[in-house]
């Protein structure tokens, strides 16, 4: 079992966010809201030191359209940068795209659709719909964050860890979507205390 954070704990800069972590989780979730010329620089700008460091990385592809998240995935798979998981969110025409073997789709709490491999969000799946249970094979990666049962990305409670305990198995990636650093670091802390249950 990998645990990681997202990139995103004191600002964008991938680079800042990873040296924050190092040491401290196995991977980073890089966090890629658009693709644009200018994102597409910044990220070309910091892959040299995340190279470097002793961290893995997966990659959140952009949310604000298929397109964007198809560039920014040919993008870093052309670049060669090593990736774990690249994860993408059910946007319009994405099925009629041919994506990298890397993809793995993730569940939104009103949109849930098949994929070979997945990135299942618990609290996603608390909050909306859930993930039908023939899907549970595919499951690649794991988010996990808190809910008061209305938002997420909430620092993880002690409900939603109850609930992810089962899918904590060893060849599974977990990463915290906790936009704070203190509390995706005592996240991390905690599923590492309890370890994977298969």
């Amino acid at each position: 079992m990998k645990l990681g954070t997202t990139s995103w704990l004191i600002g964008e800069n991938f680079l800042d966010n990873a040296r924050l972590v190092e040491g401290r989780v196995d991977f980073l979730e890089l966090l890629v809201y658009t693709w644009d010329e200018d994102w597409r620089a910044k990220v070309s700008r910091w892959l040299d030191g995340l190279a470097v460091l002793d961290l893995a990385y997966t990659v959140h592809l952009p949310t604000d359209s298929a397109a964007n998240a198809l560039a920014a995935a040919r993008f870093f798979m052309e670049s060669a940068f090593p990736l774990l998981n690249m994860t993408l969110h059910p946007l319009p025409g994405w099925r009629v795209l041919d994506w990298p073997i890397l993809t793995a789709m993730e569940n939104l709490t009103n949109r849930v659709e098949f994929y070979p491999r997945y990135t299942f969000d618990l609290t996603h799946s608390l909050l909306g719909q859930p993930l039908p249970e023939h899907f549970s094979p595919h499951i690649v990666e794991l988010h996990l964050s808190g809910t008061d049962g209305t938002i997420d990305h909430l620092p993880l409670d002690a409900g939603t860890l109850e609930l992810a305990r089962p899918l904590l198995r060893r060849d599974m990636l977990v990463c915290f979507e906790i936009f704070n650093v203190d509390a995706a670091l005592a996240a991390v802390e905690a599923v590492r205390r309890i370890g994977p249950s298969s």
